[in-house]
């Protein structure tokens, strides 16, 4: 039986979650995550614990079995999107040699924004460590500058939002995802889409490009 199988990939705070989710909302199929997956085991080791907040890579195996599991589940029978997979050469092997059959049709949609705009989205973040409650500070400012709306307790940035660990969550995107992109342009399966728009703006491009290379439409 023939799948529809979407790859969506983007740099951090590119937006590609949201957009995978609106796409999954749109076609009726699950959109998947990997951090998702590993935040949801149960007994996930602290050194899986420590990698994912530090921004790193869990192993292969751990990614894959997991995966397999998910995708054994009956919603994906007919298409499922993926978020944050594969994310390394070994990961795309295994995706075309244990995943994806010769019937699927296959798309990877690259959410594309540059790196002085993901600074621009994470280091503008900050939330309340009393009330969790979040803010940025071009988007969605407090109204007094550094303070809390509901609580009054000083804001703070989330240890992930700071200036090196972004600088090391970029590094590593780009050492594993550029050579992942030129496979995916090789099998004339990639696409980009200029994610610096609103997130209403992006959606349409993702739903005209699928559109326009194999007619899909909501289900």
């Amino acid at each position: 039986m023939s799948r529809h199988i979407l790859f969506f990939i983007g740099p951090p705070a590119s937006g590609k979650g949201t957009q995978a989710e609106l796409a999954a909302k749109y076609y009726s199929w699950p959109a998947i995550s990997s951090g998702d997956l590993l935040r949801r085991l149960a007994d996930l080791p602290k050194k899986y614990q420590a990698a994912i907040q530090a921004g790193h890579l869990v192993d292969d195996q751990t990614i894959n079995d997991l995966l397999k599991r998910r995708l054994a589940q009956p919603d994906t029978k007919s298409g499922f999107i993926l978020d944050g997979y594969p994310r390394n050469s070994s990961q795309f092997d295994y995706a075309y040699h244990h995943i994806i059959t010769a019937e699927d049709k296959v798309r990877a949609l690259e959410i594309k924004v540059s790196d002085e705009e993901v600074y621009r989205r994470l280091g503008g973040r900050r939330f309340c460590p009393h009330c969790g409650a979040g803010y940025h500070l071009i988007y969605k400012p407090s109204k007094r500058e550094g303070i809390c709306d509901y609580c009054s307790n000083k804001l703070e940035k989330r240890p992930d939002d700071k200036p090196q660990v972004i600088t090391e969550r970029l590094k590593l995107y780009h050492e594993t995802m550029e050579p992942l992109k030129v496979l995916w342009q090789k099998r004339g399966e990639l696409i980009t889409i200029n994610g610096e728009q609103d997130i209403a703006a992006v959606h349409q491009d993702v739903v005209a490009s699928l559109a326009q290379w194999s007619g899909l439409s909501p289900q």
